[in-house]
């Protein structure tokens, strides 16, 4: 393909991967729960991207830095065993593809970052502002209908809508809602401008509507973050008093909404966040004792990934713990692996976003920074690694990270061959696909309340 198309295809890619992305929060099907359908969604996306890094044209031998390889491969390695020796190799197997269609899927947004630089965070920053808006819109248009029907039965969360729990909400304005603080990059010779106080202004929305969620998760991950950055100088105390600020202002504005909407209503609003309900594990210690158990029955290689949900907890069907999570349905080997290879990519991000930090474009780095450190806070309380929309999201914003925060290697490589990852990712979607098409009847028309789940779909069982 000439350079001149590319860049057009690549952008009617985007384009139809931004809109899944919206669908699958804003309009309803019919027959299938949110959850499901925001699963379908992502499996639709990494088939998009997988087409797109294609037509990118990766090189025939890819320069790997050698401190990575050792983990990828033993997870790889690992991973499969562990698939193969799980009470339902099938729906292991669907974990570890979903695994690889969000690596996949953060390669993608990597070598985009990487390849149109300051045009695709401006494409990028764009929709996320765009899908952030409509959200803001939503709720807002929620709260007038709220007083305009108050013949109707009120519950905060009628004021929200998109997801099968309003929580899993919550998971997804963790990663996102940070991103808002960096300045929109608009090319010099524009005579367009943006006006900083929509941001500010979805910024506060947004946390207000985290708090009608009740999401303690999203909260304690903010101030979590927030207190890390704070201790720092330069760009990253600016975005935590930013975030203190919009913390306060949130709670302000859910406190006013759901108060306006009883009074007008005559129909009292549990706020969460006004009571003992802030408090507690609600339950989450059952899990983790769960899975600590299973850890040291199974320490090699875990009861298999997704497993956890075949243990039939009471509770739920993941373990609200990410670590507890690698660890009990991976094995000790994957999760120290995965630890490793995490600790060292903060490291070096850190360093990098630290260094550069009265360089152009700071701002964003300690946004993107921010995101994914907040986003790793919440999921050791909360299924941030289980829930189909935080997971789509996740794999975007760390490979957006990546492209923009992690230093350009210099040391040592191993050469792998291009075709070897696109191996991989392209089995994974194969078997995604699969699993689409086995399932999708018995999803039609299934409750929209999920149980004891979910995992892969919203009824949450193997």
């Amino acid at each position: 393909m000439s350079g001149a198309i590319k860049p057009k295809v690549l952008s009617i890619i985007v384009a139809f991967l931004a809109a899944i992305a919206a669908s699958v929060i804003f309009f309803a099907h019919p027959d299938l729960t949110w959850h499901d359908q925001q699963r379908l969604g992502q499996v639709c996306i990494s088939i998009g991207a997988f087409v797109g890094i294609l037509l990118l044209r990766l090189p025939a031998v890819v320069s790997v830095n050698r401190v990575l390889v050792l983990p990828a491969v033993g997870v790889l390695v690992l991973g499969s065993l562990s698939v193969s020796l799980a009470l339902n190799p099938f729906w292991a197997a669907a974990e570890y593809a979903l695994l690889l269609a969000g690596i996949g899927l953060g390669a993608f947004v990597f070598c985009l970052m990487r390849e149109f630089g300051d045009t695709a965070d401006l494409v990028l920053g764009g929709i996320l502002r765009l899908l952030l808006a409509g959200m803001v819109l939503q709720f807002y248009v929620s709260v007038v209908s709220a007083m305009a029907h108050a013949e109707l039965f009120f519950a905060p969360w009628s004021l929200l809508h998109g997801f099968s729990n309003m929580r899993f909400e919550g998971q997804f304005l963790t990663i996102v809602v940070p991103l808002l603080g960096a300045s929109m990059f608009i090319p010099n010779e524009s005579s367009l401008g943006y006006p900083r106080w929509l941001d500010i202004f979805l910024m506060v929305s947004l946390a207000g509507m985290v708090f009608v969620a009740g999401t303690r998760g999203t909260i304690a991950a903010w101030l979590a973050a927030s207190i890390i950055f704070w201790c720092l100088t330069g760009g990253a105390r600016n975005i935590a008093n930013r975030m203190f600020l919009i913390l306060v202002t949130g709670f302000v504005l859910a406190w006013l909404v759901l108060f306006s909407v009883s009074w007008v209503t005559g129909q009292p609003a549990d706020y969460r966040f006004a009571g003992e309900q802030v408090f507690g594990l609600s339950a989450r210690e059952i899990l983790w004792q769960h899975a600590w158990a299973k850890i040291l029955e199974f320490p090699w290689l875990g009861i298999g990934p997704m497993h956890f949900a075949s243990l039939k907890n009471p509770v739920a069907a993941h373990p609200h713990q990410a670590l507890l999570q690698i660890a009990s349905e991976w094995g000790l080997p994957v999760f120290l692996m995965i630890t490793a290879t995490v600790a060292i990519w903060l490291f070096k991000v850190f360093a990098e976003v630290r260094s550069g930090d009265a360089k152009a474009g700071s701002d964003l780095r300690w946004a993107l920074l921010f995101a994914v450190l907040a986003s790793m806070v919440q999921s050791m309380v909360d299924g941030v690694l289980v829930m189909p929309y935080t997971q789509l999201w996740l794999a975007i914003v760390v490979g957006w990270c990546s492209a923009r925060c992690l230093p350009v290697f210099q040391g040592e490589t191993t050469k792998v061959p291009g075709w070897l990852p696109l191996l991989l990712w392209g089995a994974a979607n194969v078997l995604l696909v699969a699993v689409v098409v086995m399932s999708y009847p018995s999803l039609v028309g299934a409750p929209e309340y999920c149980g004891g789940g979910p995992r892969f779909w919203c009824n949450g069982r193997i």
